[in-house]
């Protein structure tokens, strides 16, 4: 078995990742926020983030083309350059702590996390090439370290006056690299195995699917609701990753 895993753990972490398929598919983001964690109760948060990042190879490849045309290059490269600096250290500083310590480390992130996306805040000031430097350094730390580096880059190119069609191919250009970087990160100090490959293999067709689902799903029924059903599971799965790492 993967990871020496039981067949009902490997059951969660298929489950868990068709979740966040879903989520990814319906809202358009969360799929990091449910998989890191709830992933990270049964394996190490290394494993967690080296399935993420290679689950997303296919969405990357699908999605960058159809999306260059539309994004805005001159926005893009200060937060890129962000990126560059802060996934490989965000990276190393994953590496480098104590399993259960990132574990609590996570769960306490995605509760910030969480709280940025209810809010529904954004920058007031104007978001020039310095802002978008610093939210790409920052993303790309807690993207590296925990997984979880989209939102503070969606929250600052939503702030821009940009057109929709714009904004969304930025932000999929983003992610897209920042998700890029962390497999990179992850190849270069060698903590992707062929173990993770192949189950990355095994549950990127169900993540796919799913996420497909998702999409749909939002076209025929979507609802606000369903967006505050999503935070509140969240919230539970960050409230059950930090009690069973105190516990």
């Amino acid at each position: 078995m993967f990871f020496g895993l039981e067949v009902l753990e490997i059951i969660f972490c298929i489950f868990v990742i068709g979740v966040g398929g879903f989520l990814r598919g319906f809202l358009g983001f969360g799929a990091a926020l449910v998989i890191v964690p709830s992933l990270s109760l049964v394996l190490s948060p290394v494993e967690a983030i080296g399935i993420l990042v290679i689950i997303e190879i296919p969405t990357i490849m699908y999605l960058v083309p159809a999306n260059f045309r539309d994004a805005n290059l001159k926005t893009l490269v200060p937060m890129l350059c962000g990126l560059l600096v802060g996934v490989p250290i965000g990276t190393l500083i994953l590496v480098e702590t104590e399993p259960t310590l990132m574990k609590l480390i996570i769960s306490i992130i995605l509760l910030l996390t969480i709280g940025l996306l209810a809010s529904g805040w954004r920058f007031k000031r104007n978001v020039g090439k310095g802002l978008l430097t610093v939210s790409g350094t920052v993303g790309g730390l807690i993207q590296g370290s925990a997984g979880m580096g989209g939102p503070p880059l969606v929250t600052a190119l939503m702030s821009l006056p940009d057109n929709p069609t714009t904004t969304r191919a930025n932000i999929v250009m983003a992610l897209s690299t920042m998700s890029s970087l962390n497999l990179v990160s992850l190849v270069f100090l060698e903590k992707i195995t062929q173990e993770l490959l192949y189950f990355g293999a095994l549950c990127a067709p169900v993540y796919l699917l799913i996420n497909y689902i998702g999409a749909r799903y939002f076209k025929q029924h979507g609802s606000t609701h369903f967006r505050t059903a999503a935070l509140i599971v969240l919230t539970f799965i960050a409230l059950v990753t930090i009690y069973s790492n105190l516990a």
